[in-house]
Protein backbone atom coordinates (compact mmCIF):
# COMPACT_ATOMS: atom_id res chain seq x y z
CA UNK A 1 0.00 0.00 0.00
CA UNK A 2 1.10 3.31 -0.68
CA UNK A 3 2.63 6.06 1.97
CA UNK A 4 3.09 9.16 2.04
CA UNK A 5 6.57 10.37 2.81
CA UNK A 6 7.36 14.15 2.91
CA UNK A 7 11.24 15.86 3.31
CA UNK A 8 10.82 17.08 7.21
CA UNK A 9 13.97 18.24 8.99
CA UNK A 10 14.83 21.30 10.46
CA UNK A 11 17.73 21.73 8.13
CA UNK A 12 16.01 20.70 5.21
CA UNK A 13 13.34 23.04 5.55
CA UNK A 14 15.47 26.06 6.64
CA UNK A 15 17.50 25.51 3.09
CA UNK A 16 13.98 25.72 1.43
CA UNK A 17 13.20 28.85 3.26
CA UNK A 18 16.87 29.98 2.27
CA UNK A 19 15.98 29.39 -1.51
CA UNK A 20 12.32 31.02 -0.86
CA UNK A 21 14.09 34.40 0.13
CA UNK A 22 16.62 34.13 -2.54
CA UNK A 23 13.75 34.42 -5.21
CA UNK A 24 14.51 31.18 -6.39
CA UNK A 25 11.72 28.79 -5.25
CA UNK A 26 10.50 28.43 -8.10
CA UNK A 27 12.85 27.12 -9.87
CA UNK A 28 14.15 24.90 -7.59
CA UNK A 29 11.02 24.09 -5.90
CA UNK A 30 9.58 20.21 -6.44
CA UNK A 31 6.37 19.92 -8.59
CA UNK A 32 4.80 18.90 -5.97
CA UNK A 33 4.86 22.34 -3.93
CA UNK A 34 4.41 24.04 -7.23
CA UNK A 35 1.04 22.49 -7.57
CA UNK A 36 -0.10 24.03 -5.03
CA UNK A 37 0.41 27.48 -6.52
CA UNK A 38 -0.84 26.83 -10.10
CA UNK A 39 -2.79 24.45 -12.21
CA UNK A 40 -0.24 21.73 -14.25
CA UNK A 41 0.01 21.74 -17.64
CA UNK A 42 -0.98 18.48 -20.06
CA UNK A 43 3.64 18.94 -20.91
CA UNK A 44 4.03 18.15 -16.99
CA UNK A 45 1.81 14.83 -16.84
CA UNK A 46 3.61 11.75 -16.80
CA UNK A 47 3.26 9.89 -20.13
CA UNK A 48 -0.21 7.59 -20.19
CA UNK A 49 0.78 5.00 -22.72
CA UNK A 50 -2.46 2.90 -23.35
CA UNK A 51 -3.91 4.07 -20.38
CA UNK A 52 -7.83 5.50 -20.55
CA UNK A 53 -8.44 9.02 -20.21
CA UNK A 54 -11.68 9.95 -18.33
CA UNK A 55 -12.32 12.06 -15.10
CA UNK A 56 -11.68 10.63 -12.07
CA UNK A 57 -14.27 7.89 -10.88
CA UNK A 58 -13.75 9.66 -6.82
CA UNK A 59 -12.73 12.76 -5.26
CA UNK A 60 -12.20 13.18 -1.91
CA UNK A 61 -12.63 16.80 -0.57
CA UNK A 62 -12.33 16.53 3.41
CA UNK A 63 -11.41 17.16 5.86
CA UNK A 64 -7.63 18.26 6.62
CA UNK A 65 -5.89 16.32 9.35
CA UNK A 66 -8.56 13.61 9.81
CA UNK A 67 -6.92 10.39 8.28
CA UNK A 68 -7.74 11.21 4.78
CA UNK A 69 -4.10 9.98 3.58
CA UNK A 70 -4.50 6.40 5.73
CA UNK A 71 -8.06 6.29 3.94
CA UNK A 72 -6.91 7.11 0.36
CA UNK A 73 -3.92 4.63 0.96
CA UNK A 74 -6.43 1.99 1.65
CA UNK A 75 -8.93 2.77 -1.06
CA UNK A 76 -6.00 2.34 -3.59
CA UNK A 77 -4.82 -1.11 -2.06
CA UNK A 78 -7.75 -2.46 -3.76
CA UNK A 79 -7.05 -4.12 -6.94
CA UNK A 80 -9.26 -2.54 -8.95
CA UNK A 81 -8.16 1.19 -7.66
CA UNK A 82 -5.51 2.59 -9.62
CA UNK A 83 -3.17 5.76 -8.85
CA UNK A 84 -3.25 8.88 -11.16
CA UNK A 85 -0.54 9.53 -13.10
CA UNK A 86 1.09 12.10 -10.72
CA UNK A 87 0.74 9.04 -8.16
CA UNK A 88 -0.16 11.56 -5.81
CA UNK A 89 -3.30 11.85 -2.96
CA UNK A 90 -3.84 15.03 -3.41
CA UNK A 91 -4.25 17.15 -6.78
CA UNK A 92 -4.87 20.73 -5.67
CA UNK A 93 -6.29 21.07 -9.32
CA UNK A 94 -9.81 22.65 -8.53
CA UNK A 95 -8.68 25.17 -5.88
CA UNK A 96 -7.02 27.50 -8.77
CA UNK A 97 -10.27 28.58 -10.19
CA UNK A 98 -11.17 31.14 -8.49
CA UNK A 99 -10.41 34.48 -9.86
CA UNK A 100 -10.79 32.87 -13.63
CA UNK A 101 -13.19 30.20 -14.94
CA UNK A 102 -12.63 26.59 -15.54
CA UNK A 103 -11.94 26.45 -19.36
CA UNK A 104 -12.58 22.95 -21.37
CA UNK A 105 -8.99 23.11 -21.83
CA UNK A 106 -8.88 22.86 -18.75
CA UNK A 107 -10.94 20.36 -17.82
CA UNK A 108 -9.35 18.47 -20.81
CA UNK A 109 -6.05 18.77 -18.31
CA UNK A 110 -7.34 17.64 -14.99
CA UNK A 111 -8.98 14.22 -16.69
CA UNK A 112 -6.20 13.64 -18.59
CA UNK A 113 -4.25 13.06 -15.07
CA UNK A 114 -6.36 10.58 -14.52
CA UNK A 115 -5.44 8.05 -17.32
CA UNK A 116 -6.06 4.25 -15.62
CA UNK A 117 -6.10 0.69 -17.07
CA UNK A 118 -9.04 -0.27 -18.79
CA UNK A 119 -12.04 -1.22 -15.79
CA UNK A 120 -9.98 0.12 -13.36
CA UNK A 121 -11.20 3.36 -10.80
CA UNK A 122 -9.36 6.01 -10.58
CA UNK A 123 -9.28 9.32 -8.37
CA UNK A 124 -8.22 11.62 -5.71
CA UNK A 125 -8.38 13.39 -2.28
CA UNK A 126 -7.58 17.08 -1.60
CA UNK A 127 -8.50 18.06 1.68
CA UNK A 128 -8.94 21.51 1.49
CA UNK A 129 -11.68 21.51 -1.64
CA UNK A 130 -14.35 21.47 1.04
CA UNK A 131 -12.85 24.21 2.98
CA UNK A 132 -13.16 26.16 0.08
CA UNK A 133 -16.17 25.72 -1.42
CA UNK A 134 -16.18 27.35 -4.96
CA UNK A 135 -13.88 24.26 -5.43
CA UNK A 136 -17.33 22.43 -5.18
CA UNK A 137 -19.13 23.77 -8.38
CA UNK A 138 -15.89 23.35 -10.24
CA UNK A 139 -15.76 19.26 -8.81
CA UNK A 140 -19.41 18.99 -10.27
CA UNK A 141 -18.30 21.17 -13.18
CA UNK A 142 -15.06 18.86 -13.90
CA UNK A 143 -16.04 15.28 -12.99
CA UNK A 144 -20.18 15.69 -12.83
CA UNK A 145 -20.53 11.68 -11.81
CA UNK A 146 -17.77 11.17 -9.71
CA UNK A 147 -18.44 9.92 -6.79
CA UNK A 148 -17.46 12.09 -3.81
CA UNK A 149 -16.19 11.37 -0.34
CA UNK A 150 -15.24 13.30 3.09
CA UNK A 151 -14.01 12.45 6.47
CA UNK A 152 -15.16 13.91 9.66
CA UNK A 153 -12.76 14.41 12.89
CA UNK A 154 -13.33 15.62 16.44
CA UNK A 155 -13.09 19.22 15.56
CA UNK A 156 -10.95 20.33 18.21
CA UNK A 157 -8.26 17.28 17.82
CA UNK A 158 -8.65 18.43 13.87
CA UNK A 159 -7.78 21.94 14.89
CA UNK A 160 -4.78 20.85 16.87
CA UNK A 161 -3.46 19.03 13.96
CA UNK A 162 -4.17 20.99 11.30
CA UNK A 163 -2.94 23.84 13.56
CA UNK A 164 0.95 22.18 13.68
CA UNK A 165 0.55 20.93 10.46
CA UNK A 166 0.31 24.47 8.89
CA UNK A 167 2.94 26.32 11.49
CA UNK A 168 5.23 23.67 10.61
CA UNK A 169 4.64 24.04 6.53
CA UNK A 170 4.72 27.72 6.72
CA UNK A 171 7.62 28.56 9.72
CA UNK A 172 8.89 25.26 10.36
CA UNK A 173 12.48 26.50 8.26
CA UNK A 174 12.86 29.88 10.51
CA UNK A 175 15.51 29.90 12.35
CA UNK A 176 14.17 32.48 15.07
CA UNK A 177 10.41 33.69 16.18
CA UNK A 178 10.20 37.57 14.20
CA UNK A 179 7.15 39.86 14.19
CA UNK A 180 5.83 38.40 10.77
CA UNK A 181 5.67 34.65 12.21
CA UNK A 182 3.59 36.03 14.87
CA UNK A 183 1.37 38.19 13.01
CA UNK A 184 0.51 34.89 10.60
CA UNK A 185 -0.11 33.07 13.60
CA UNK A 186 -2.44 35.11 15.18
CA UNK A 187 -4.44 36.31 12.77
CA UNK A 188 -4.55 34.06 9.18
CA UNK A 189 -3.34 30.84 10.41
CA UNK A 190 -5.56 30.70 13.53
CA UNK A 191 -9.02 31.52 11.39
CA UNK A 192 -7.64 28.93 8.97
CA UNK A 193 -7.27 26.44 11.55
CA UNK A 194 -10.92 27.11 12.68
CA UNK A 195 -12.45 27.74 9.20
CA UNK A 196 -11.14 24.10 8.49
CA UNK A 197 -13.76 22.31 11.36
CA UNK A 198 -16.44 24.43 10.80
CA UNK A 199 -17.89 20.95 8.87
CA UNK A 200 -21.58 22.27 8.82
CA UNK A 201 -20.87 25.64 7.27
CA UNK A 202 -18.31 24.03 4.95
CA UNK A 203 -21.49 21.28 3.60
CA UNK A 204 -23.99 23.96 3.01
CA UNK A 205 -22.35 24.43 -0.28
CA UNK A 206 -21.27 20.43 -0.52
CA UNK A 207 -25.05 19.17 -0.01
CA UNK A 208 -26.62 21.92 -2.37
CA UNK A 209 -24.33 21.06 -5.12
CA UNK A 210 -24.05 17.30 -4.82
CA UNK A 211 -26.71 14.21 -4.92
CA UNK A 212 -26.55 12.33 -1.76
CA UNK A 213 -26.60 9.57 -3.61
CA UNK A 214 -23.03 10.03 -4.75
CA UNK A 215 -21.86 11.33 -1.34
CA UNK A 216 -19.95 9.42 1.04
CA UNK A 217 -19.99 10.50 4.95
CA UNK A 218 -17.28 9.15 6.93
CA UNK A 219 -16.40 9.31 10.56
CA UNK A 220 -12.58 9.16 11.79
CA UNK A 221 -13.16 7.84 15.02
CA UNK A 222 -15.93 5.36 13.82
CA UNK A 223 -13.22 4.09 10.85
CA UNK A 224 -9.96 3.66 13.51
CA UNK A 225 -12.57 1.53 16.02
CA UNK A 226 -13.93 -0.25 12.93
CA UNK A 227 -11.78 0.05 9.88
CA UNK A 228 -12.78 -3.12 8.37
CA UNK A 229 -16.31 -2.42 8.56
CA UNK A 230 -15.99 1.10 7.14
CA UNK A 231 -13.46 -0.05 4.58
CA UNK A 232 -15.93 -2.22 3.13
CA UNK A 233 -18.53 -0.31 3.30
CA UNK A 234 -15.99 2.51 1.46
CA UNK A 235 -15.51 -0.15 -1.56
CA UNK A 236 -19.44 -0.29 -1.71
CA UNK A 237 -19.84 3.05 -1.85
CA UNK A 238 -17.33 2.70 -4.87
CA UNK A 239 -18.50 -0.14 -6.64
CA UNK A 240 -15.46 -2.29 -5.57
CA UNK A 241 -16.14 -5.89 -4.47
CA UNK A 242 -16.18 -5.72 -0.71
CA UNK A 243 -14.55 -8.69 0.45
CA UNK A 244 -10.94 -7.31 -0.54
CA UNK A 245 -9.26 -6.67 3.09
CA UNK A 246 -5.87 -4.60 2.84
CA UNK A 247 -2.69 -5.08 4.84
CA UNK A 248 -1.69 -2.94 7.41
CA UNK A 249 -5.21 -1.08 8.13
CA UNK A 250 -4.41 -0.12 11.51
CA UNK A 251 -0.41 1.58 10.65
CA UNK A 252 0.17 4.80 11.29
CA UNK A 253 0.51 6.91 8.05
CA UNK A 254 1.61 10.84 7.69
CA UNK A 255 2.72 11.16 10.99
CA UNK A 256 3.91 14.45 11.48
CA UNK A 257 6.58 15.94 13.84
CA UNK A 258 4.55 18.25 16.65
CA UNK A 259 6.16 21.66 16.42
CA UNK A 260 3.58 23.73 18.52
CA UNK A 261 2.73 23.85 22.04
CA UNK A 262 -0.13 21.58 23.29
CA UNK A 263 -3.26 23.73 23.85
CA UNK A 264 -4.39 24.52 26.90
CA UNK A 265 -7.38 23.07 28.57
CA UNK A 266 -8.95 26.68 28.89
CA UNK A 267 -8.44 27.16 25.04
CA UNK A 268 -9.62 23.72 24.15
CA UNK A 269 -12.67 24.18 26.42
CA UNK A 270 -13.55 28.03 24.22
CA UNK A 271 -12.66 26.06 20.74
CA UNK A 272 -15.47 23.34 22.28
CA UNK A 273 -17.86 26.24 22.82
CA UNK A 274 -16.76 27.81 19.30
CA UNK A 275 -18.02 24.78 17.39
CA UNK A 276 -21.05 23.50 18.98
CA UNK A 277 -23.51 24.93 17.15
CA UNK A 278 -21.90 23.58 13.92
CA UNK A 279 -21.74 20.27 15.10
CA UNK A 280 -25.43 20.57 16.44
CA UNK A 281 -26.43 21.29 12.63
CA UNK A 282 -23.61 18.85 10.94
CA UNK A 283 -25.39 16.12 12.88
CA UNK A 284 -28.88 17.03 12.08
CA UNK A 285 -27.07 17.35 8.28
CA UNK A 286 -25.71 13.24 8.67
CA UNK A 287 -27.73 11.89 11.30
CA UNK A 288 -26.59 8.40 10.69
CA UNK A 289 -23.19 9.04 9.50
CA UNK A 290 -22.16 11.05 12.39
CA UNK A 291 -21.65 9.32 16.10
CA UNK A 292 -21.19 12.06 18.90
CA UNK A 293 -20.54 10.04 21.82
CA UNK A 294 -17.21 9.23 20.26
CA UNK A 295 -16.34 12.95 20.05
CA UNK A 296 -15.02 14.22 23.56
CA UNK A 297 -16.96 17.46 24.19
CA UNK A 298 -19.90 17.28 21.84
CA UNK A 299 -21.47 14.22 23.67
CA UNK A 300 -24.70 15.87 24.62
CA UNK A 301 -24.98 18.02 21.24
CA UNK A 302 -26.97 15.32 19.22
CA UNK A 303 -29.85 15.87 22.52
CA UNK A 304 -30.71 18.97 21.28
Amino acid sequence: MRRSTVADHPFVNAVRYALEYAGLGNVLAPFPIRRLARPWTRSELPPAGEKRIAPPDFIGVGTQKSGTSWWTGLIEAHPGVAQNLFKRKEMHYLTHFFERPMTAGDIETYHAAFARPEGMLCGEWTPNYLASPYSIRRLQQAAPDARVLVMFRNPVTRYESGFNHEFKQRFGGMLAAGVRRQVIKGYALRKESIWNGMYAAQCDTLVRIIPRQRLLVLQYEQCKARPTEMIARTYRFLGLHDSFVPEGMQTPVNVQRQVTDPLPDETRGLLTEIYQDDVKRLKRMFPQEIDLKLWLGFEDASAT
